[in-house]
């Protein structure tokens, strides 16, 4: 069970002209008072130990392995409670030894019967690993001087693969978000025994799947 918070009001955003430190301050003091809507939305349920021991249960069924935009938390987007979702996100859903691990460990220790790359339309990571910027898209910052962005830049752009048939497409950008989960999907058959061996004994089913950012709708890809 999950504690209803829609009747909490937001706590104020800060001023975008707003200093460093004070926007910063008000954006932990927005955790901090979130996470004391939800201890005490627990403490006023109708059972406080049964809403705590809910909270505290992971039992997922599906892993997925998705992108880290704020629009696409995937517990959101498959209308899902807390401990149902082993949850695996990272820029553009980038699989690198990393997240290949992570949904390993969720397999062998849930046995979860399927796994989803979730990709998404309207991915920032996406567009920059393009060779001609998507129209809407907006212009990807500078990696210069950011090791760690650089090297992220470029696993997005591997993991993408040739991009001539992406390019001509009427929308590229939407073409590439496909693309890339279609290649991830292959990434991961190829690259993990655990997974592909599962896969064989018909024990996983792994499944790409674009969110349409426009409609809030999921669609599911074929093989």
């Amino acid at each position: 069970m999950n504690p209803n918070l829609d009747h909490i009001s937001p706590v104020a955003e800060a001023s975008p002209d707003a200093a460093p430190e004070s926007a910063s301050a008000v954006a932990l003091g927005r955790l901090a008072a979130g996470n004391a809507r939800l201890a005490a939305a627990i403490e006023a349920a109708e059972d406080p130990r049964a809403a705590l021991s809910a909270f505290a249960r992971a039992d997922p069924y599906a892993v997925i392995l998705g992108c880290s935009d704020s629009r696409v938390p995937p517990e959101i987007v498959f209308d899902e409670t807390v401990g149902q979702l082993f949850v695996v996100r990272v820029a553009s859903g980038v699989a690198g030894p990393n997240e290949i691990g992570s949904i390993e460990y969720a397999l062998a220790r849930w046995g979860c019967p399927v796994l989803v790359v979730l990709g998404h339309t309207q991915c920032g990571g996406i567009a920059a690993a393009l060779d001609k910027l998507p129209p809407g898209a907006e212009p990807p910052f500078d990696a210069r001087g950011s090791m760690h962005l650089g090297s992220l830049l470029s696993g997005i752009r591997s993991g993408l693969g040739p991009t001539a048939a992406i390019s001509a497409s009427s929308d590229p950008w939407r073409a590439a978000a496909e693309q890339n989960v279609r290649r991830t999907v292959e990434l991961l058959l190829n690259w993990s025994e655990p997974i592909r061996r599962r896969v064989t004994e018909g024990r996983l089913a792994v499944v790409g799947a674009v969110y349409e950012v426009e409609s809030a709708q999921v669609r599911f890809l074929d093989g």
